[in-house]
């Protein structure tokens, strides 16, 4: 398997400036990666040299030999203190799908804009979400870029259970996508704090699973760690993967941005063989 990662793995130095996309790319090659999955921002895709900024990320990537495998569609959804509306954020939407096939990527990740609540109607949730989703779904279609539906996370395991939140559930999943005729993205760390089984989960979803998002956590908060450092069941997910048949790129999302900056290249070194294992451990489910 190829091994992928997030774009932003590291986008800083350590007094904050800006890191430019190529040193990035140069970064995630010397730990062991050759692909990424790049994240779309909505600001960035509001700006007047919005063709031009990924024009150079591309050219950058093909420089350096580096793929552009996966992408993921905005999910900063406008709040009350956004300098953008939902019209904006829409156009942004409309150019990240354009330059994702641009850079031909496989597929994109879509969150389904779902939220945690009390107040959980399993219908009312299901509808707003298939209403958020539709316009994405078609604009993805027109330009023949592939979508994903990534499952959600819930609010922890220790957390009290009339909290909800639809898209956690594989079965809500898999009958989302399918009404919606896009393919699944499964999010390892989201799965494990929303307590899924994640062998049986993925066996279910089988030939729908489009691209994965590999990430560890000790299922409470979405913290995007390395695989093996939180408690998640990676021997199950091993063997959920090869069950389903999965053929695509290993895609960790996980960044460096935290790490002291003297450690972002051995943690960095470190999710290449965490994902270099987790794929001899699907090879040998």
């Amino acid at each position: 398997m190829k091994l992928c990662v997030s774009s932003d793995i590291v986008t800083r130095r350590k007094d904050g400036s800006p890191l430019p996309f190529r040193e990035t790319l140069v970064f995630l090659k010397d730990a062991g990666f050759e692909e990424i999955d790049h994240g779309f921002e909505t600001p960035v895709l509001l700006r007047e040299d919005w063709e031009e900024d990924f024009a150079g990320k591309m050219r950058d990537a093909e420089a350096e030999g580096v793929r552009f495998r996966y992408a993921h569609l905005p999910f900063d959804y406008p709040g009350p203190d956004s300098p953008y509306g939902w019209e904006e954020f829409r156009l942004a939407s409309v150019r990240a799908v354009k330059l994702a096939v641009r850079a031909g990527v496989d597929c994109a990740a879509i969150h389904p804009r779902t939220a945690m609540t009390r107040d959980y109607d399993a219908g009312r949730e299901r509808a707003a979400a298939l209403d958020f989703l539709a316009f994405y779904r078609d604009e993805a279609a027109k330009a023949g870029l592939t979508l994903a539906l990534e499952n959600m996370r819930g609010p922890g395991r220790s957390a009290p259970k009339e909290i909800r939140r639809f898209g956690t559930e594989t079965a809500d999943l898999i009958s989302l996508a399918d009404e919606l005729g896009i393919g699944v993205c499964w999010d390892t760390g989201h799965a494990n704090i929303s307590g899924q089984d994640q062998e049986k989960s993925l066996l279910l979803i089988g030939k729908r699973l489009r691209m994965v998002h590999i990430n560890d956590n000790f299922a409470e908060g979405d913290v995007h760690i390395a695989p093996f450092l939180g408690n998640t069941d990676w021997a199950g997910v091993a063997r959920g993967l090869k069950g389903a048949g999965y053929r695509g790129s290993l895609n960790l999302e996980v960044g460096c941005g935290r790490r002291p900056e003297p450690l972002r290249a051995d943690y960095a070194r470190y999710m290449a063989s965490s994902a270099r294992l987790l794929a001899s451990m699907i090879e040998e489910a």
